[in-house]
């Protein structure tokens, strides 16, 4: 068999994609067959008739031995803690999983706003939405043959930062942003009421808060997606209710996959 009887000869864009992201090494589409297959005949069978397939990393990666690879498309990395030694801990554990060919999204809520005293040279820190730019960095360094990392970072709407989470177009470039948007939130904008954002830092006893207008914030946030399509937003109220685990007290989500569509805890991956 050949993948242009499998995919559909006019199929250029799937052909192309199969020949560029899936087949190694110039194997034929039988041998990629038997290389995903895992030799399985009956998985091989429901490949062919595209009853069961695979995720994008075991499509290109299954049987792979001369390289270290990863069977999972994305993960979730444990949030940083509000310190450097964490913050670029989880940066390193970005470039490892890009460099086995894995998405990542990550959260900055625990990171302190700009303006928030440190105990160092610095005095006070850029804050949150500063540090995006290294993780967006990281994503660009890490190729993955003819491609790059896939990178989801999320704010929650109570961190005094959010609202400049994204505010030119050639800010984080190689990440997708997403705003935590909560119920209140929601509610302060359909009331048309004050919105307040606080963060404090238990290292220095200090507290920053920020108050707004919640409508506004809301505008603003539809605006910079309409200009950009960034950021987005993530309901976050109902992803972490609306699941099987909702009444687990110790289960939590720790944030989404690069396209959004997955929520995961902290080290968790998926396949999608």
């Amino acid at each position: 068999m050949t993948v242009e009887q499998w995919l559909g000869k006019d199929n250029s864009l799937g052909i192309d994609i199969w020949n560029r992201k899936y087949k190694k090494n110039n194997e034929t589409f039988d041998e990629w067959l038997d290389r995903v297959s895992g030799n399985n005949e009956a998985i091989k069978a429901l490949i062919i008739e595209k009853k069961f397939i695979p995720g994008g990393r075991i499509l290109s990666n299954r049987g792979i031995t001369d390289t270290r690879v990863t069977y999972s498309n994305c993960y979730v990395i444990t949030p940083p803690e509000d310190n450097i030694e964490s913050i670029f801990e989880s940066r390193k554990k970005l470039a490892r999983t890009y460099s086995y060919g894995g998405g990542c999204g990550i959260d900055l809520s625990k990171l302190a706003p700009a303006g928030a005293k440190v105990h160092n040279q610095a005095e006070q820190t850029t804050g949150a939405v500063s540090f995006m730019q290294g993780y967006s960095q990281t994503t660009e360094e890490i190729g993955q043959a003819g491609r790059r990392g896939a990178l989801m970072i999320s704010l929650d709407c109570h961190h005094p930062d959010f609202i400049d989470a994204k505010t030119s177009p050639d800010a984080v470039t190689k990440a997708n942003i997403s705003v935590r948007v909560t119920d209140d939130f929601m509610e302060a904008v359909i009331n048309d009421k004050d919105w307040i954002m606080s963060f404090t830092r238990p290292e220095t006893n200090e507290t920053i808060t920020k108050t707004a207008r919640a409508r506004e914030i809301f505008e603003k946030l539809c605006k910079n997606n309409w200009d950009w399509g960034e950021p987005g937003i993530l309901f976050w109220d109902t992803i972490s209710n609306y699941n099987l685990l909702e009444f687990d007290d110790t289960f939590e989500y720790a944030g989404v996959n690069p396209c959004a569509e997955e929520p995961l805890p902290a080290g968790g991956s998926c396949q999608v």
